[in-house]
């Protein structure tokens, strides 16, 4: 039998991730995972439900949608979520388990879990954030002299200002950033009254509600810097873009996919073998080669290659500034309204 190249990846990951990872008793699943459209979907259809289905005889369904979607259809769902398992961002995931839709997953039945790097995984296993895409400072290199090295550098060199762009208050890197600033110039990533002032002194800024918007200013010469993903930055490169991104010595930020276990699902068992797989050293691996993720499992395998390109990996995943999200969840409406009262 002769495997095409997509076909061999599948079954090779499936059998590295196999390893140890009970198959369940029956095929038949109701398991719904959801995902991202785009590079995260091809990915899912192509190679990370093949795989887990080959290592675990789980035949899942995939929804492909926005965070916003699923939070909705869990919202709605009530005693019968259509979800066993949810994937958002860190700071989405805090609201639906302040509002008690999740429940702490059995380590038992995670046995990658143990790999994890510690600062993803969430007190008492109450949701791991098992995909990781670092955000750094992509720019211009045909329009920028000084290459930044700092995120001071957004305030202090005089090329940035009025030509920097920023995410929109509804898009979680827009988030990251505000505490990242109060932690910066103030007490800590809840001063929020410090972040809002320094980051005024930027303004003018181009703002962008997700990362191929962004990504699509740098292009276009609105702005020439940006806080961005490498996930975002690297597909440029790969276009021939003039673009350059990187870690800023203070650390970097990062949008931390939140895998949690939802408590009205009816698919625990898969959810754990489903996340279980996620977090397999070979298949963060192949999502970091995909669209150039950090692995958070220790044991990942890590080319020259990958590490020029997604250099946040192995020790220096210790420069992600993760954050504790449960105290932002009250204020999150209040946050947002301010900024779009005071960042236009």
């Amino acid at each position: 039998m002769k495997l095409t190249r997509r076909e061999f990846t599948a079954v090779a990951t499936a059998a590295f991730a196999s390893m140890g990872m009970p198959r369940l008793a029956s095929a038949q699943s109701s398991l719904v995972v959801p995902t991202y459209g785009g590079l995260w979907a091809k990915f899912w259809e192509d190679q990370l439900l093949p795989g887990f289905s080959a290592a675990t005889g789980v035949q899942p369904q995939i929804d492909v949608g926005l965070g916003k979607d699923f939070v909705s259809k869990i919202r709605a769902g009530g005693d019968r979520s259509p979800y066993s398992i949810f994937m958002g961002n860190e700071n989405i995931a805090a609201v639906l388990r302040a509002e008690g839709f999740f429940e702490p997953f059995d380590l038992a039945k995670l046995p990658n879990a143990q790999n994890a790097f510690p600062q993803f995984v969430n007190k008492d296993a109450n949701g791991i954030r098992a995909i990781v895409s670092p955000i750094g400072l992509a720019y211009r290199t045909d329009m920028v002299k000084t290459a930044p090295t700092s995120w001071h550098d957004l305030w202090e060199n005089a090329e940035f200002k009025g030509r920097t762009g920023l995410y929109q208050i509804g898009n979680t890197g827009a988030v990251v950033f505000l505490r990242l600033v109060g932690e910066l110039f103030g007490s800590g990533p809840d001063d929020f009254d410090t972040a809002f002032a320094k980051i005024k002194e930027l303004l003018p800024f181009t703002q962008a509600s997700w990362s191929g918007e962004l990504s699509t200013a740098l292009v276009r010469g609105d702005c020439v810097i940006a806080p961005l993903d490498w996930t975002e930055a690297m597909v440029l490169q790969d276009k021939g873009a003039p673009i350059a991104i990187v870690a800023p010595k203070e650390g970097v930020l990062a949008f931390e996919q939140s895998f949690n276990l939802v408590k009205t699902g009816a698919e625990k068992d898969a959810a754990h073998a489903y996340l279980n797989y996620v977090l397999d050293a070979k298949v963060q691996h192949d999502m970091a080669a995909a669209f150039y993720t950090s692995p958070c499992n220790k044991e990942s395998p890590v080319d020259a290659g990958m590490q020029k390109r997604t250099p946040i990996v192995g020790d220096r995943m210790a420069e992600i500034r993760s954050y504790d999200w449960d105290s932002y969840v009250d204020k999150a409406a209040d946050i947002a309204d301010r900024w779009n009262r005071e960042m236009a």
